[in-house]
């Protein structure tokens, strides 16, 4: 067995971070002590099924993971969270599951948010995180169920080269496919036959918080879960494309203050004090003074929850209000004053949960839910691997270019006494180009 120092040690070298979408280094949450580690398989996104896919074809693997987390932590169970519809997903995992009782599963229900980490400990554990908390602050660490079969492979030597993507929506073969971390946009576009329309736009992660991707030619990250393919008239890219000065104008003419949004809010219904009605209503009669709904901000997630589901008449998007609220308090050097431990859940929130179904329905996804066929590992001649797609510091290029470089190789890291990652080679080829975003590989 390993101890913690070693495991640690060994999931810093390859690069693991938090594969779902926060990129956060995952070395750093086995440095803790904690009672309870949770593999968050939820895959709350829409049309996403990265997750489902590798649960399914390698389910010893991430219980592999989740016992080294386990070990390191210092934890005494481990809890799988996994949506209970899954029925093909959940049976294998039940098979790798070791005889002594250490590891559960805990089956979600489907809906969104539940792969939230303050909605997933508070399902899978009773407990509630804190205002401006984290998991750690409850005796709990939560991995995505990726990043855990990453920790896996860490510790027998490989690191993190390559990822699993949903590729949904316009593509002329949507599927779950294998691909090296770097592989350009354009590519998967090829992977997937191409687009069945001319004006398409890409989306980098799922419906609810991925991000427009406006450069093609650019790599996918550690990060990236799934690209969605949609026409650019789409609700959903348009409420992307909707700029702040467009959405405070807006607000002052249409928020009828319908508490719609803060009644759907996962963290409101958590007992926090986010009510996002109310912080549109600073904006609407100009208030400037970080009040107590303007600090909030540093309450929320970001899930869209307020602008994609709860606001789908007057189109107003709160989470933006707040992503520009954070931004202002940050660069005014105010920090978050909310830090209540005493939460108290709502009532209501088992009654105001949103099913995937209605989710699907209000944002017009419906004919893109279907069942991705997984076709494999895909090999790829030329990548570019950005070097900022995490938290911390970005990481700084060891190789120059017309150097010859092999997968798995060190390319880049952060500075060691800095929160950062480490990347890797993930093909073979030489090194065509070295910025400060990216180093592009080609074979």
């Amino acid at each position: 067995m390993k101890s913690q120092a070693q495991i640690v040690e060994l999931v810093r070298k390859s690069g693991v971070i938090g594969a779902g979408g926060g990129g956060f280094p995952t070395y750093v949450k086995l440095q803790a002590k904690v009672d309870t580690v949770i593999a968050n398989g939820s895959e709350c996104e829409p049309l996403l099924a990265s997750d489902k896919t590798m649960m399914l074809n390698h389910a010893d693997l991430l219980v592999e993971g989740l016992i080294l987390a386990m070990q390191a932590t210092g934890a005494r169970q481990g809890i799988i969270g996994v949506k209970g519809h899954y029925e093909n997903v959940v049976k294998a995992l039940e098979k790798a599951l070791p005889s002594d009782g250490s590891i559960k599963l805990h089956l979600l229900n489907n809906y969104y948010p539940a792969g939230d980490e303050f909605v997933l400990v508070y399902e899978l554990t009773g407990r509630v995180i804190p205002e401006g908390g984290i998991p750690l602050n409850v005796g709990v660490v939560v991995n995505n169920v990726i990043t855990l079969m990453q920790v896996a492979e860490a510790v027998n030597g490989k690191p993190v080269t390559e990822r699993a993507v949903s590729l949904v929506g316009e593509f002329k073969k949507p599927q779950v496919v294998i691909v090296p971390i770097g592989t350009t946009y354009n590519d998967l576009i090829k992977i997937a036959g191409g687009l069945n329309i001319a004006d398409a736009v890409l989306i980098d992660g799922g419906p609810m918080m991925g991000k427009i991707v406006v450069d093609w030619s650019l790599g996918i990250a550690k990060t990236t879960s799934g690209v969605i393919a949609l026409p650019r008239d789409h609700f959903i890219v348009r409420m992307q494309q909707k700029s702040l000065a467009q959405m405070i104008k807006q607000s002052k003419s249409a928020c009828c203050q319908c508490f719609r949004c803060t009644d759907l809010c996962p963290r409101n219904l958590l007992g926090h004090g986010l009510q996002p009605h109310l912080t549109m209503r600073t904006v609407d009669y100009n208030l400037s003074k970080p009040t107590e709904n303007i600090t909030s901000a540093f309450l929320c997630s970001q899930c869209g929850m307020c602008e994609l589901i709860a606001c789908d008449f007057m189109l107003l998007s709160p989470r933006k209000i707040y992503a520009a609220y954070r931004k202002e308090l940050v660069a005014r050097s105010i920090k978050n004053p909310h830090v209540r431990n005493d939460v108290q859940v709502c009532e209501e929130l088992s009654n105001r949960k949103v099913a995937i179904n209605m989710v699907l329905k209000k944002l017009d996804l419906e004919k893109y839910y279907i069942e991705l066929p997984f076709t494999g590992k895909k090999e790829i001649k030329r990548v570019k691997v950005a070097l900022n797609k995490h938290l911390g510091a970005s990481a700084i290029s060891q190789v120059k270019s017309g150097q010859k470089v092999y997968m798995t190789e060190v390319i880049a890291e952060s500075s060691c006494d800095k929160l950062g990652s480490v990347y890797h080679a993930s093909i073979d080829g030489v090194i065509a180009e070295v910025t400060d975003e990216y180093i592009e590989i080609m074979n």
